[in-house]
């Protein structure tokens, strides 16, 4: 694979870690351009740049700037949304209150790269194409769903609470709103409110004997 003159060093990444080899690199380097000058700005051959590679080359990898999201938002989910099962399934009711604490904190670190947010980068990108639209709700949307969705009823369990079916989907969707809602507004304040948030979640969730 040639190699371009001049380019960019690379960021630091977010996918490196868990994803080996050119493939890890197109990743972090695509997250870099979308970052910074959004999905519609962005171009391949800025993306080949930042790895020092050429465009052509850059195809023989992926078809086109929209296979190569759909992969990096894919990627992305699987992560988020199965290490969010596994802190999930590790809060402790009887100690609900630093657990959900140490569950922002874990969502805080698990976007922190230098310079990006990372869910707000695919979610900018995400709504104004159907398919990435549509992988997003698959690899993101519905597995958190679904995590949330078997959390609660753990939880309520803890606290006597039963459920109907209407019930538990309108708390599956305030926990989410909640939850994501905080890191997606949080770029509007220049404080963190980790316990006021963990507060609304016990009230609105009826969990109020956590302490």
């Amino acid at each position: 694979m040639s190699r371009c003159a001049h380019h960019a060093p690379p960021a630091e990444g977010y996918f490196g870690d868990f994803v080996e080899g050119r493939r890890g690199e197109i990743l972090d380097a695509a997250l870099a351009v979308f970052a910074e000058k959004g999905y519609e700005a962005g171009t391949m051959r800025e993306i080949a740049a930042r790895i020092g590679v050429t465009e052509p080359a850059l195809y023989r990898h992926y078809s086109g700037k929209e296979a190569l999201l759909v992969d990096l938002i894919s990627t992305a989910g699987e992560r988020i949304s199965g290490e969010a099962r596994r802190r999930l399934a590790e809060v402790q009711p009887n100690n609900l209150r630093v657990s959900l604490v140490n569950l922002l904190h874990m969502r805080r670190e698990q976007g922190a790269v230098p310079g990006r947010n990372i869910m707000g980068t695919l979610v900018n990108a995400a709504p104004h194409n159907p398919t990435l639209k549509k992988t997003f709700r698959e690899k993101f949307g519905r597995p958190m769903v679904d995590n949330v969705r078997g959390f609660i009823p753990h939880v309520d369990g803890f606290f006597g609470i039963q459920r109907t079916p209407k019930e538990l989907e309108d708390k599956v969707r305030a926990f989410m709103s909640i939850f994501v809602g905080y890191f997606m507004t949080s770029m509007f304040f220049e404080t963190r409110q980790d316990d006021a948030i963990v507060d609304a979640m016990l009230a609105i969730m009826g969990w109020t004997q956590a302490e």
